[in-house]
């Protein structure tokens, strides 16, 4: 492809450029890739101010019902925690639930579950360093 630059004062042709139309279909086409960029980081910030475009999902807590649903029949099965501990959140995270509890001494312990079955996958103590 070629093309002219334009005329000259006296209406001679100027030279003759080789790939002109080469260079205007590029520019078109890297204007048209800015704009689609631009509206990308545009759409990209918004979601993230809003907090739609977290990476890490969250647990999301788990009522009373949704746990006798993933471990079948209400009532259907007993679970030991340590004593006189308390439970303080339920959580779901996938196939297990995660229970933390309060200890009597005032650690803290996360009791893992098995959302299917209820069997007890994990017992996990949290004590401070240094004691």
């Amino acid at each position: 492809m070629s093309g002219t630059i334009g005329e000259g004062p006296s209406g001679e042709k100027r030279r003759e450029v080789p790939y002109l139309g080469v260079v205007k279909i590029a520019s078109v086409v890297m204007g048209i890739m800015i704009v689609v960029g631009l509206a990308v980081i545009g759409v990209t910030i918004a979601k993230r101010l809003s907090g739609a475009g977290e990476d890490t999902p969250t647990p999301t807590p788990v009522s009373t019902a949704a746990v006798s649903a993933a471990l079948g029949a209400p009532g259907a099965l007993d679970v030991a925690i340590p004593a006189r501990s308390r439970v303080v959140d339920v959580q779901s995270d996938g196939r297990r639930l995660v229970v933390r509890l309060v200890l009597s001494g005032g650690g803290t312990a996360i009791l893992l579950l098995d959302a299917d079955t209820g069997e007890r996958l994990g017992l996990l103590t949290l004590i401070q360093e240094g004691r």
